[in-house]
């Protein structure tokens, strides 16, 4: 039998674990704190995030990205493919993005 994809929230909670990591916030509230979060429920939100016991919304999910330096894109993308060429993309000078995208476009 076929392995089903993950689901849209072990894909968030993946991509958030490996944000927190690629910008070296070392813990859960920290990120909280960083997010805005009191400092008592900052880890248990980050928590239940990262352990796919809660989703967010897209408020949310835009706080997040800003405190973490990603585009919004970069922490629901479909694989790490994707979250790769999101994450390239948002880091590349308008030029470079359009020259990219013309690139990948002539595939």
């Amino acid at each position: 039998m076929p392995k089903a994809p993950p689901s849209p929230r072990s894909l968030f909670a993946a991509r958030l674990k490996q944000a927190r990591a690629l910008r070296g916030i070392a813990s859960q509230r920290a990120l909280g704190v960083l997010m805005g979060l009191d400092k008592k429920l900052a880890s248990s939100r980050v928590n239940r995030y990262e352990n796919e016991t809660s989703g967010i919304d897209l408020d949310g999910l835009g706080k997040l990205a800003d405190v973490l330096g990603v585009p919004m894109a970069y922490l629901v993308a479909e694989d790490e493919a994707i979250a790769e060429v999101i994450l390239a993309l948002s880091q590349m000078t308008p030029e470079e993005r359009a020259a990219a995208v013309e690139r990948l476009k002539q595939r």
